[in-house]
Order: structure tokens, then sequence, then C-alpha cells
């Protein structure tokens, strides 16, 4: 695993909940003789920021504002003059037993891109290119696994696979070099709607023209009375969505 890649994912875990929350009930503990009062209110605030984004409705105080920056596309139509289909990678599930054991798969998220990404080139006859390298030190590269399931699963070839990314800074300079060595300049770019501002923010400085192609929305679900309900699913939504709005901080610093 990259150096890079071991620091931002130390850094997000303490950075994100659960730890965050946890590190800050902590602290009220470890003061609570010097300062009774301030460390009371750090173990209350840890704990109700923890319950808080442990809810789906806490969830899409962090998750609305992303999602609204970039909508769905309303229909194929909306592609403009784009040439070519972007798909940025998610990580893997490591040796799928479903498929022999011995074969890495995408996750739920990248499979959801990738579903997505097929049905656009369905619609378009948009030639795919698909970008992500072994950020967690797999031997195998994270386009080679999203091509074999493009053409395993939904039939689709990929004109172009990018396997060196380690982030998604990396996804669309290396992305925007090869795509400009066969002449293309417009593209859409599909990833979740969550991650798609901090993508925009990227490849938007490549020089491309780049049309967002968001997919996988939390907010629009209808409203139930579980949403105040805590529950591990949303705690993991909270969590997704802060890492992404941490990222674009983290993004902006460093330009």
């Amino acid at each position: 695993m990259p150096l890079a890649v071991l620091v931002s994912a130390i850094a997000s875990t303490l950075l994100l909940p659960p730890v965050s929350p946890l590190l800050l009930c902590l602290a009220g503990v470890l003061l609570r003789r010097r300062m009774p009062r301030g460390a009371a209110a750090m173990v209350a605030l840890g704990v109700g920021l923890l319950l808080l984004f442990s809810t789906r409705a806490g969830a899409l105080l962090v998750v609305r504002p992303l999602e609204n920056q970039y909508p769905a596309l309303s229909d194929a139509g909306a592609a403009g003059n784009a040439q070519a289909i972007v798909i940025l990678g998610s990580g893997r599930i490591d040796r799928a037993p479903e498929y022999g054991g011995g074969t890495d798969d995408a996750n739920p998220i990248g499979m959801k891109r990738l579903q997505y990404g097929a049905y656009l080139h369905r619609q378009t006859g948009l030639p795919i290119l698909v970008t992500g390298g072994n950020p967690d030190g797999s031997p195998e590269s994270e386009a080679a696994v999203m091509a074999r399931v493009l053409q395993r699963d939904f039939g689709v070839p990929v004109r172009w696979q990018e396997q060196h990314a380690n982030t998604t800074a990396d996804n669309a300079t290396l992305s925007a070099a090869m795509l400009r060595a066969d002449g293309i300049e417009r593209v859409l770019l599909v990833t979740d709607s969550l991650h798609m501002p901090r993508a925009m923010q990227v490849f938007s400085r490549t020089g491309l023209q780049v049309q967002a192609a968001p997919t996988v929305f939390a907010g629009p679900a209808r409203s139930r009375l579980t949403d105040y309900f805590p529950n591990a699913g949303s705690l993991q939504l909270s969590s997704y969505a802060l890492r992404e709005w941490v990222g674009q901080c983290w993004y902006r610093l460093r330009r």
C-alpha cells in the first residue's frame, strides 16, 4: 500500500465517525478533574454527535448538500456532445467466493457505478474508460476488475483501462492524459453522488470538458419514522459523506 494512501486512511479514521466522537469522549474523561464542566460537555458532545450521525436524519444533514450540487442526468440526451464515459473505481471485494474464490469483484458502490456506466453506454454508444490502480496493494488493478465486471455482467466492452491511479486526483490527471492521446476532450463522468463534487473539483482542472453523471442518491428516499433510529448503515453513510467534505477541503488547500 502506498504511504500516501496509508496516511490518508489513518487521518480519515481519526477525523471521522465513529472514532472522532469517541476520541472527544475520551478527552473529556481524561480532563474531568482539571475542568469538570468542560469535560462533561465534551463527553456529551461526543455521544450526541455519535448518535446524531448514526441516524438517517442526521446523515442527510451532510449528505444532501453534496448530492444537490450535481443532480442526476434527466435522460441520455443530457449527455450533449460527450465523446467518452469515464467510470471511477471504488475499491473491491477480495477473492469473491461466488466467482471461484480467486477473482476480485467490484464492491457495492463500485457495482452501482458500473451499472450506470453500462446503461449510459447503451443509451449513447460512447466508449468507456475505467480508472483505478492498486491503492490497497492488491496484485490486480481496480480498472482491470471493473473491465472484467462490465464485460461479464453487462456485456459492455471497455476501450481504455487506466491502471495506476490511487487517488481521485490521480484518476483525473491520468485519465485526461490517456483520453487526450486519442483526441478525446469531452466526457461523461460517472461516480456516486457523494463523491461527484470532489471528482468534478479535480477533473475540472485537467482541461477536459466534463459533464457530471452521478448515481446512487440517498437523499430522495421517502421519510420514515425509523430515520430517527440509530443504526450502523446510517453511521457508515455519515462517515462517507463527511470524508468527502474533508477531501474537498484538502484539495482546496493543496491548490
